[in-house]
Formats: C-alpha cells, sequence, structure tokens
C-alpha cells in the first residue's frame, strides 16, 4: 500500500491539483493530510473539496483551528490574518464541519500522522530544531511520525540513542524510528517554491519526499487580487 502524505496547503489548489495528478501517477491508494488546509492562499473552498473528493484523511492544522474560533485569527500575524478572515467569511456550516471532525493526530500501520510534535499536537510546536526533534524521537512510541508545521521537508532517523537527520529523498525503513516532514504542498519555505509531498511505500519500505511544479503565477494573481499582502504572493515563488 501506498500512502500519499501532504502537508500545509494553504488554500493553493494550484499546487494541491499538481500533487494529486502526481500521487495518481504514483499510484497512491490513500491521502492523508497533515493539517493547514487554510490559510496564506485564496482557495479554502477548492481545496477542502478536493480533499474530500479524494477521501483524504485529515488531521487538524493551527490555521483550521482558527476558522472554528475565530477569536484566534487576532493571535496570527499580519501576513497571515486576511486570508484567515477570508476563509471565515467563505467556509459555510458544512466546511466547518469537514474541518471540526478532524483529529490533533492520526494513526495508522505503527505510526503517527499530526500537524506539529505528535507528542503534545495541541501546543502546536514545530519540530525545525534538532534537539526538540531528539526530544520527540526519544518519547515516540511509533515507528514512523509524518508532522508538517514548519514547511520544510526532512527525514529523520533514529538509530540506538542517535537522532540523525538524512540528507537523502528516498529512505527505506530500516529497524529504526524515523520522522517525516513532508513539506509543504502549499507555502514551502526551504528554498525550493515546488510544491512538496511525501509517499510512504509500506509493502516496499521506504518514504520518498518528492516535488512537482505547478502555476505559481496563477495563485500569485488571485492573492493579489483578493488584497492579500504581497510579501505573501511574492515568497512562493522563492520558496521562502
Amino acid at each position: 500500500m501506498k500512502l500519499a502524505i501532504l502537508g500545509d496547503i494553504h488554500a493553493n489548489l494550484e499546487a494541491l491539483e499538481a500533487v494529486l495528478i502526481a500521487v495518481e501517477r504514483e499510484g497512491a491508494q490513500q491521502v492523508v493530510c497533515l493539517g493547514d488546509i487554510v490559510g496564506y492562499g485564496p482557495d479554502p473552498l477548492g481545496c477542502i473539496y478536493r480533499l474530500q473528493e479524494v477521501n483524504a484523511e485529515i488531521v487538524i492544522g493551527n490555521h483550521d483551528l482558527a476558522i472554528l474560533h475565530p477569536d484566534q485569527i487576532r493571535t496570527f500575524n499580519a501576513f497571515a490574518r486576511p486570508s484567515l478572515l477570508h476563509a471565515h467569511e467563505i467556509l459555510g456550516a458544512d466546511e466547518r464541519s469537514y474541518l471540526e471532525k478532524s483529529a490533533m493526530h492520526f494513526e495508522t500501520n505503527g505510526a503517527i500522522f499530526s500537524h506539529a510534535n505528535p507528542i503534545v499536537p495541541a501546543e502546536w510546536e514545530p519540530l525545525f530544531m534538532h534537539s526538540k526533534i531528539a526530544w520527540c524521537m526519544d518519547n515516540l512510541e511509533h515507528t514512523m511520525a509524518f508532522v508538517g508545521h514548519t514547511h520544510h521537508a526532512m527525514i529523520h532517523c533514529k538509530m540506538r540513542s542517535r537522532t540523525l537527520a538524512l540528507t537523502s529523498s528516498t529512505v527505506a525503513i530500516g529497524p529504526h524510528q524515523y520522522l517525516v516532514n513532508p513539506g509543504s504542498v502549499g507555502q514551502p519555505r526551504d528554498g525550493d517554491w515546488r510544491a512538496s509531498y511525501a509517499l510512504w511505500d509500506i509493502a516496499g519500505g521506504y518514504v520518498e519526499l518528492h516535488r512537482v511544479e505547478y502555476a505559481v503565477k496563477r495563485t500569485r494573481e488571485k492573492m493579489m487580487n483578493l488584497g492579500y499582502p504581497e510579501y505573501t504572493a511574492q515568497r512562493l515563488v522563492k520558496g521562502e
């Protein structure tokens, strides 16, 4: 069985469509979304509808939760607030119910899926610093963990008592523990503007990080037409 793991779509429909086409070609049988379907991008409705169409398993992200609790929108930075207010205006009861039904984490095949640190998912702790990643893996009871939130694609492995950052984009799953961040579909921040996702071949025993190009200029135009902060549109082409 192949699982496609998508993180941080952030209402970028062009990027999501490109990824869904790619994962279908790869033969993925299940799509798992690590949260933050909405926020920053111009198409929260379209992204929710497409995830529903492919029967994606989703966990909730902090941007998604802000739609359910709009008083939290004011706690986000000035670049994020306009898109969250837009999403709050156009999402209806059905879309809110879809987000509300998502849990803080999802488990299958010995793996746990969450938006942020799976040990304390409700704290939205980003696993970016090596010390935080090592702490998480020291306390992790699962063989595999898939997390988002940082918008940086990476794979870590705990061998005996050491946690190492792996440099390969394709990793054979051995008798160790692994933490995989698939990066961001809709707003990568690791210097590569292309949409990022992970493919886990359970039977084949490997996980891969993938990148696909998408119509980024079209997404930028939509954001500018909605009056979003210019930087949120410009950063898409830089991967920052």
